[in-house]
C-alpha cells in the first residue's frame, strides 16, 4: 500500500482496537508509526518494531503530549485514548469527561502546534439519535443519550473546529458495535459466556433487555476500516464514515449464536437487575458511503468473531478448533 501521508501517531494505540490500527498502519510502505498509551485499561505495549515508537503518556498531560508530538512530527494523528466503558462513564462522570473531552483538547493543540497535516477521531455510533434503519452519516440526528455520548458529540465539535482554525483535513469515523478477542472491557458477549460452565449441554442464563438490535463488527474489521480513512487523502476537509457492517441483530440471536459454537442449549430469561434504564431499541450503520468512498469491505461475520471470544475464553468443542 502506498499513501501520501507517511507518519501517524495513535493515541490508544495499545488497547483492543488501537495495536490492530498500528499494525495495519505499519503494513504500509516506509510508513513510520508512534503510540501514545497510559496502558490503563491493562493492555500491554506492543512489542518494539521497526519503524514504531512507544510512548507512555497520559493524555490530559499537555507537557508531554506536546513534546512527543513536536518530536515525531506526524502527517496523521489517528486519536482512539478514551474512557469507552460505558459503566465507568457513568459512575465516573466527571473523570472519564476529562479524559475524553479534556484529553482530546491537549491532543488537538498539540497536533495544530506540530503541523498536523489530518485528525482522524474515533466516535460512535451512540451519537445518533434513536430511529428504525440504517443510519446515514450526514442526514441520520444526533443526541446524546449518556455520558459516552456527550464525550463523543463534544469531540465531534471539537475536531471540526480544530479544521476550521488549521485548516488541518478532519476524518470522524463513527465506530458500531465492535466485538472480538482480548476486549478488556466487560461487554454482553463475555457475560453469555461466564455463565455457562464448561461442558454443559443445556443452560438457563439470566440478561437483561432482550430485543435492542446492534450492529456487530468484528474488531479486525474496525482496525483496517480506521487505518483506511487515516491512510487516504481523502476529499474535502471534513468527512465522517461509518465503521459497521449495515447488518444487526438482537441478544436473542447471539445467544442462539453462541449455543450453536459452544453446542450447549442456552435458555433465556431476562432478569430485571440486569434491565438498563436507558437501551435504544436499535442501531443500525448504513455502509454506503465507507463503501463508495474508501472501497471499505467487512471481511469477517458476527459468527467468526464470537468463535474468536469464545476460543479466548478457553471453551472448548468441535466447533472452536
Amino acid at each position: 500500500m502506498t499513501t501520501q501521508f507517511k507518519r501517524y501517531i495513535v493515541t490508544g494505540g495499545a488497547g483492543f482496537i488501537g495495536h490492530r490500527v498500528v499494525r495495519n498502519l505499519l503494513a504500509i510502505e516506509g510508513a513510520e508509526v508512534a503510540i501514545i498509551d497510559d496502558l490503563s485499561v491493562g493492555m500491554p505495549m506492543p512489542a518494539p518494531a521497526d519503524r514504531l515508537t512507544l510512548h507512555k503518556a497520559d493524555i490530559r498531560d499537555a507537557e508531554a503530549i506536546a513534546a512527543i508530538l513536536a518530536e515525531f512530527k506526524p502527517d496523521v494523528v489517528v486519536h482512539l485514548a478514551a474512557v469507552h466503558h460505558i459503566p465507568t462513564c457513568e459512575t465516573k462522570r466527571a473523570y472519564s469527561l476529562d479524559v475524553n473531552v479534556v484529553g482530546t483538547e491537549v491532543v488537538l493543540e498539540a497536533a495544530a502546534a506540530a503541523g498536523v497535516q489530518k485528525i482522524v477521531l474515533a466516535s460512535s455510533g451512540a451519537v445518533y439519535d434513536w430511529k428504525e434503519g440504517a443510519l446515514i452519516e450526514d442526514t441520520a440526528p444526533l443526541r446524546a443519550a449518556d455520558n459516552y455520548s456527550i464525550a463523543k458529540l463534544t469531540n465531534e465539535t471539537q475536531v471540526r473546529l480544530w479544521g476550521d482554525r488549521t485548516g488541518g483535513q478532519v476524518a470522524i469515523a463513527r465506530i458500531f458495535n465492535t466485538i472480538g478477542a482480548d476486549d478488556p472491557n466487560a461487554h454482553l458477549i463475555p457475560d453469555i459466556i461466564t455463565q455457562i460452565p464448561q461442558g454443559a449441554s443445556q443452560v438457563e442464563i439470566g440478561l437483561g433487555n432482550l430485543t435492542p438490535r446492534r450492529d456487530y463488527i468484528h474488531v479486525e474489521d474496525t482496525a483496517r476500516a480506521i487505518a483506511t480513512i487515516a491512510m487516504t487523502a481523502l476529499e474535502g476537509p471534513f468527512n465522517i464514515f461509518n465503521v459497521s457492517t449495515g447488518k444487526d441483530a438482537t441478544v436473542v440471536d447471539l445467544v442462539n449464536l453462541l449455543g450453536e459454537i459452544m453446542q450447549v442449549k442456552i435458555d433465556v430469561v431476562s432478569d430485571p437487575a440486569r434491565i438498563r434504564r436507558i437501551d435504544r431499541p436499535t442501531q443500525l450503520g448504513a455502509t454506503d458511503k465507507i463503501r463508495a468512498t474508501l472501497s471499505f469491505e467487512p471481511q469477517r461475520n458476527l459468527r467468526e468473531a464470537l468463535v474468536d471470544i469464545v476460543k479466548q475464553s478457553g471453551w472448548t468443542s468441535e466447533a472452536v478448533q
